[in-house]
């Protein structure tokens, strides 16, 4: 079941940031933390993002198994 806080816009939540970071990804592949975190703020979501959200976010798409990170650190769409 998935909750939603009723006191959030669903475009402030981690799973709406999960799928605009999975979006990115798809188009963008092998780009590392940092600069996903730059790119998602600036241009795909065009506003301030905290980052313990982005950070869960990306934990968010990790377990379920939809990126990976490689060995430099670089994250890959499955």
């Amino acid at each position: 079941m998935l909750l939603l806080d009723r006191n959030n816009e669903p475009t402030s939540t981690v799973y709406y940031l999960a799928a605009s970071i999975y979006d990115y990804l798809k188009t963008h592949n092998s780009i590392d933390a940092s600069n996903l975190y730059q790119k998602i703020t600036a241009d795909f979501i065009s506003r301030k993002v905290n980052y313990d959200f982005f950070l869960m976010a990306l934990d968010f798409l990790y377990l379920m198994d939809r990126v990976a990170v490689d060995k430099k650190g670089d994250l890959h769409v499955h």
